[in-house]
């Protein structure tokens, strides 16, 4: 997600976007995440959903 800064510059984070049963963003969580994990394997794993989010378009916060 791209987000305007008090600059007027734009940022970009990942967010974790809730979707409807038909596939309309109903919201997303207010601040961009981050990995953190038990385990190196379930940390692999966290990277690797954050990476499939490049596939998607990307959502400006408005």
């Amino acid at each position: 997600m791209k987000k305007l800064n008090e600059d007027g510059e734009y940022e970009f984070g990942v967010y974790e976007v809730y979707y409807d049963s038909h596939g309309k963003i109903v919201g997303w969580t207010e601040t961009a995440v981050s990995p953190l994990s038990s385990s190196e394997e379930s940390l692999l794993h966290e990277l690797e959903i954050m990476k499939q989010a490049f596939k998607e378009e990307t959502l400006l916060h408005e």
